[in-house]
């Protein structure tokens, strides 16, 4: 199960998005200056979707 959780970067103090999965912890959502930055040690592929808008499926393993 995948589970959002919002949550306060450690080191900028702003707000982000911790991702978890079956209770571990995955990946981290936040601001970037030129747009949105998603840190996993978990990449598991990247598909970009043909949509509009355009769209970007990144794939987590554990």
């Amino acid at each position: 199960m995948i589970e959002f959780r919002l949550s306060t970067h450690s080191m900028t103090e702003r707000s982000m998005v911790e991702v978890w999965r079956d209770g571990i912890f995955v990946a981290s959502i936040y601001e970037h200056e030129e747009g949105v930055r998603l840190v996993s040690k978990h990449y598991d592929g990247v598909e970009h979707d043909a949509t509009y808008p355009p769209s970007v499926l990144i794939k987590l393993g554990k």
